[in-house]
Formats: C-alpha cells, structure tokens, sequence
C-alpha cells in the first residue's frame, strides 16, 4: 500500500484579480484562455515505503509549494486522485496556528491538541519540544513577543513531535543559525529512520543531497524529471549552473 499516491494531479487557478472575475460573471462573459494558468499539471507521484525521502526541486513558481498544499489537504486538485495512508503533519506555515496573546507553553498545548496530539502525550513531551526549540526562558512569555526565528524554532520542533506517518517541509532550513539548521537535519533523519516519509522542498540542494533518496523536478507545473536524488540533480545542474 501506497503512503502517497498521485495520479494525473492538476491544479487551475483563475488569473485576474477578484474585481475581474465578478465583473465577467455579471455580465456572463466567458472566460478566455489566457484567463486561467495550471499551477500544477498531470503530476503522477507514487512513494510506496515507510521512511522514504523525497525531494522536490524547480524555480519559483515551478508548483513546488501547491504540490504540498495538495497533497496536505489544504487546497484540492482540479483533476486527478490523491491517496494517502497516515497521518500527515504540514510544516509549509509552521506557527500559523498560534495565538499571539498567549504564551509559548499555552500554544505547545493548543496546538498540539490541533496537530492531534493528546494532551498527555504534550505533558510528556513538553520538555523535549523546549529544549529543541531553545525557548526554554522565555517559555511563559507572549507569543507576540517572540523574534520570527523563536516562533519558527517552537513551530518546528513542536510538529516534528507529533507521531505522523508523513511530514511535508517547505524551505525549513531558513530558520535560526546553522546549529539549529543541523538540529533540523538531524532531527528529520531521526523521523525517517523511524519509518515516517518525508517530502521536502529546498533550493538547498546541499541539503537534498543529504536527506532525500529520490527527487522530483517541477517545471511549469509539470514533472521535468523524477529519480534518484544524486542523478536528478546532476541534470538539474547542467540547466542551471549558477545554483
């Protein structure tokens, strides 16, 4: 069985501003083709074993992210069938859920219960989240408070708590110095060894080289390549030698 299957994905989304839209509806014009543009188009994706890393490369606006949101839920497909088998933790937005007035140790517990944790499995945690995070002196302080790389670091580290079966990373190695950068490789590696599956997104490709055994590359929303890591972004590479 499949943790993740893809068949023929495709995302559409309408081009023009609001204003726009409404004002063709209102006057029942039909929509030109030029009016439109396929973020993602006939993407077919099949990652069939526990603790399998993917990663997932192409310019921006390539479809990197709408491919995760696709695959999280957050957004559905126009055309085609996602299948997933267990739970996914999302990490494309990673202190969305948290509450400004409230503290550090106040939204560990909130939004753990959110990510699906019982409170607990929080309790029983909560040490190891801080200590990961490095939040530990500032713990009862606001949330509105905290720097954007304290907010990201609790973020992290509270999602990669969570026992899912499928963790969704989009450019993470973009929070705090290069020690916590190389908490969060190691902290991935260790969730993969484990049996979860990772996807990653990174213009890193250093970073891909490490943790992924196959990667996908987008272009214009469609698959350009799909392979071993090393060998993907070798051709990657020859057509953009400055990365």
């Amino acid at each position: 069985m499949d943790r993740i299957r893809l068949e023929g994905v495709s995302k559409r989304y309408f081009r023009l501003g609001g204003s726009k839209l409404l004002a063709g509806w209102l006057f029942r014009r039909s929509s030109r083709r030029h009016d439109w543009f396929w973020s993602v188009r006939d993407v077919d994706l099949h990652i069939p074993r526990p603790g399998a890393s993917l990663g997932i490369i192409g310019a921006n606006g390539s479809g990197k992210t709408t491919l995760l949101r696709i695959i999280a839920g957050v957004t559905h497909p126009t055309s085609g069938t996602v299948t997933i088998h267990g739970q996914v933790v999302s990490m494309l937005e990673l202190f969305a859920g948290m509450q400004p007035e409230l503290t550090g140790r106040e939204n560990i517990f909130l939004n753990g219960i959110l990510l699906g944790m019982r409170r607990r499995e929080i309790r029983r945690k909560l040490d190891s989240i801080v200590e990961f995070s490095g939040i530990g002196e500032f713990l009862d302080m606001p949330f509105k408070h905290y720097s954007l790389g304290m907010q990201m670091r609790l973020g992290f580290s509270l999602s990669t708590h969570v026992e899912a079966s499928i963790f969704l990373v989009d450019e993470a190695w973009g929070i705090g110095d290069a020690e916590f950068q190389s908490k969060i490789s190691r902290r991935l590696k260790e969730l993969a060894a484990n049996g979860a599956t990772l996807l990653l997104v990174s213009h890193d490709l250093e970073i891909l080289r490490q943790l992924a055994d196959e990667t996908l590359w987008l272009h214009k929303g469609e698959t350009r390549a799909f392979g071993p890591t090393e060998e993907i972004l070798s051709s990657y590479l020859q057509q953009h030698p400055g990365r």
